[in-house]
């Protein structure tokens, strides 16, 4: 798996800059609708994933970039299920805190709570990451939610979920050092961002074709 790959393939476009002003507006326009992060990452990952040239996409994408987006968000709320009572437990807690000792205890709770989340969110994403996968291949939403086949998937190939998580946390380390910077224009910040998904789903892409090789 290549992180210098995910970040330079872009530039590999010819029509690179174009798309980049598309996807950066695409960015703006997901502060109010949030899939569309999650459908660059696909469209990306199952460009990768097919050996495609210019895996970067274009405003010709748009309407498989909101499907596909629709469709991940669906499944990443599928798989907060689980957790909704403990979110409610926290939610609660707080609202009822009101004196110093209350406080207290309801920092006490959260915190113990937002401890328990933490493995559990952890599995989320590399389980949201096998059944981007699996969908990316089938274009099922089914594959989101067949969750004993992307436990396997996750299990047989764990060295590259590792991978997959590392490299993912170093690429927020390093969109985190560049945000700032970006401030200084006020559309610099989306241009992370798009760079940001579009190295992500390349990555995902990676770990695709690795999983593929493996079965």
């Amino acid at each position: 798996m290549d992180i210098v790959r995910a970040l330079k393939f872009p530039f590999d476009d010819n029509e690179w800059m174009v798309k980049t002003v598309i996807g950066s507006l695409m960015m703006l326009v997901a502060i109010i609708f949030p899939p569309i992060f999650l459908g660059y990452q696909v469209v990306v990952a199952r460009r990768v994933m097919r050996g495609s040239d210019r895996p970067l996409p274009g405003s010709e994408d748009l309407g498989q970039i909101l499907t596909d987006g629709i469709m991940a968000t669906i499944a990443t709320l599928v798989y907060l299920i689980p957790i909704l009572p403990l979110l409610c437990v926290m939610g609660v807690v707080s609202s009822l805190s009101g004196d110093d000792a209350g406080a207290l205890f309801a920092l006490c709770i959260t915190g113990g709570i937002s401890l328990l989340l933490i493995p559990y969110g952890l599995l989320v994403s590399v389980v949201s990451w096998a059944g981007m996968i699996r969908y990316a291949e089938t274009g099922n939403f089914s594959s989101f939610v067949q969750f004993r086949t992307l436990l396997r998937d996750v299990q047989d190939n764990l060295g590259t979920f590792v991978t997959l998580m590392l490299y993912y946390l170093l690429l927020g380390l390093i969109a985190s050092i560049v945000a700032p910077l970006s401030l200084i224009t006020c559309v610099g910040i989306f241009v992370v961002i798009f760079f940001s998904q579009t190295a992500t789903g390349h990555l995902i892409g990676q770990a695709g074709r690795m999983v593929h090789e493996g079965i």
